[in-house]
């Protein structure tokens, strides 16, 4: 989001720019926040940004502007570096965060970048690399802190005190001689208890954790349903290896988010880094594409299959883009509505039958809505009141089942552990539109033998 205030500097930094006012423009970028500087980075020309990063020369500063950077900004911006440089910038990184960036990169590029990097933090990198991309492994950051149970307060305190480089700020975690996580102390315990007691005497014994194995996304809804600021990461021994931090959460969440609706839209969110890479990208949307063109292609053949049975087939043609239309975007509305509340933790999984039979009273309500308007504006258009009927029962008919198909599908999905986001909108849509206009036609058949 820019702010006014925000505005101002945009405009301050593009008209040093344009001067070539390098050290009032390295004044300026001392001042900003990280965040700010790469939004305006963003907001600037390929030459400009170039003369932006040339102004900074705290690698330090440089690292934390990169991790606000969109990922396909990030692989640009390290396109033309070399190994050694870019390794001086990881090195002021997190663990977790290095890791990161590095999977975006060439699997070659990273091994070179890996030799370059201080030896603690390859170790830490590599361990975080072998993890699955969406497992609790693969974004906790493994520099933590942690004290053995039989510690004092006042022991406790005074290495607290000397602690660096360490995730520690929220909780103290609590470990035995096997480094087995034990318990949890929060800040406040420690500093309201009696300096001679032990830890194993205040702490929290039921902690609350995630595996190294378990998925992001999972994991997020922990944090979420606790309140917590941070939460511990176990190995198959509960020896604890890492922590995750709220500040990862919420990333995940973002992460999480924008490519359930990239999904949606039959695509992937991989699109983004392949810039303007045009047959990369129609590579990506095409399988979706591909399978909408099936299904109207079929829906052709629905129309072609009634048009030599139905005997007012022109009439009933005039409405087929409107059944088409309301049972497409009910569908999809009740495909949205599931997907988001089982992404959001609030629809569990054996709730699915309920929320089917409950969208399906919800289809049955507006189509019985839709249905009657249909059925008075149809014989104002074409004069025939009997015609009113058939259409609004057929708009009836198809506005319910668009609602089943809406649920139906993606519950099936979830229920073969697939995930429902790809039976989102372009195959809801299609799916919709094929029993759409054969619920419509059958309808209009029955009704027109009987009236």
């Amino acid at each position: 989001m820019i702010t006014p205030a925000l505005r101002v500097k945009i405009e301050t930094v593009k008209k040093l720019v344009r001067k070539n006012a390098r050290t009032s423009l390295e004044k300026v970028l001392a001042k900003l926040h990280p965040a700010d500087i790469a939004l305006i980075i963003k907001n600037l020309s390929d030459l400009d940004r170039k003369k932006i990063w040339e102004s900074i020369s705290d690698k330090s500063k440089i690292a934390s502007i990169i991790l606000e950077l969109e990922d396909s900004q990030i692989i640009e911006f390290f396109d033309a570096m070399q190994p050694n440089e870019i390794a001086l910038i990881l090195n002021e990184m997190e663990s977790d965060d290095a890791a990161n960036i590095l999977r975006l990169l060439d699997q070659d590029k990273v091994n070179e970048i890996l030799k370059y990097m201080k030896k603690d933090e390859v170790e830490a990198v590599e361990e975080l690399l072998h993890y699955p991309e969406d497992s609790a492994g693969a974004v906790m950051n493994p520099n933590f802190f942690a004290l053995h149970e039989d510690t004092t307060i006042k022991e406790a305190t005074k290495v607290l005190h000397k602690a660096e480089d360490v995730e520690m700020v929220f909780y103290l975690y609590v470990v035995d001689d096997e480094g087995r996580l034990v318990g949890v102390i929060s800040l406040r315990q420690l500093i309201l208890n009696p300096p001679e007691k032990k830890l194993k005497e205040i702490m929290t014994k039921d902690v609350i954790r995630v595996t190294v194995d378990m998925d992001r996304e999972d994991v997020a809804k922990i944090v979420e349903k606790y309140d917590l600021l941070a939460i511990p990461v176990v190995d198959e021994q509960n020896r604890l290896v890492g922590i995750i931090t709220v500040d990862d959460i919420i990333d995940i969440i973002r992460e999480e988010a924008t490519e359930d609706i990239y999904k949606m839209a039959g695509t992937t969110d991989d699109e983004v880094l392949m810039g303007n890479k045009s047959i990369k990208i129609a590579r990506v949307r095409l399988p979706w594409l591909l399978i909408t063109f099936v299904g109207e292609l079929i829906s052709g053949f629905v129309i072609t299959f009634f048009q030599g049975r139905v005997h007012e087939f022109a009439i009933l043609a005039s409405f087929m883009p409107l059944i088409m239309a309301m049972g497409g975007n009910v569908g999809s509305q009740s495909a949205t509505i599931l997907i988001r509340g089982m992404a959001l933790g609030k629809i569990d999984s054996k709730d699915l039958s309920k929320v089917i039979f409950k969208e399906i009273r919800v289809g049955m309500i507006m189509g019985l809505i839709m249905g009657i308007l249909l059925a008075l504006v149809a014989p104002i258009w074409h004069g025939d009141p009997k015609l009113g009927i058939v259409v609004g029962c057929a708009m009836f008919a198809a506005v319910t089942f668009s609602t089943f198909t809406g649920t139906f599908v993606p519950a099936t999905l979830i229920r073969f552990n697939f995930d429902p986001a790809v039976a989102s909108s372009p195959f809801i849509s299609t799916l919709n539109d094929i029993t759409g206009l054969t619920i419509y036609f059958t309808v209009s058949i029955v009704l027109l033998s009987i009236l």
